[in-house]
């Protein structure tokens, strides 16, 4: 069986994952602390900054592990 296309698929996920992540932790953390969306938006600054913070320290483990992942992405597609 060849794995190209599930390899292919998974490269571009991790790839995605930065600009998908953002909207995911606001759902997962409005859905955690049963806070609406429209609460969220109009609500206390510290919420954005949690989110914000997060999605940083989200973005420097990407940018660490890039690397690697696509190393071993390819590494399997051979």
């Amino acid at each position: 069986m060849d794995n190209g296309l599930f390899i292919s698929f998974l490269t571009q996920c991790w790839r995605w994952s930065v600009f998908l992540m953002f909207p995911l932790l606001v759902a997962l953390y409005s859905q955690l602390l049963g806070l609406p969306l429209a609460d969220f938006d109009n609500g206390v600054n510290q919420h954005k900054w949690l989110i914000t913070l997060l999605y940083l320290l989200y973005v420097l483990l990407w940018l660490r592990f890039n690397r690697r992942v696509t190393a071993l992405l390819e590494q399997r597609r051979k």
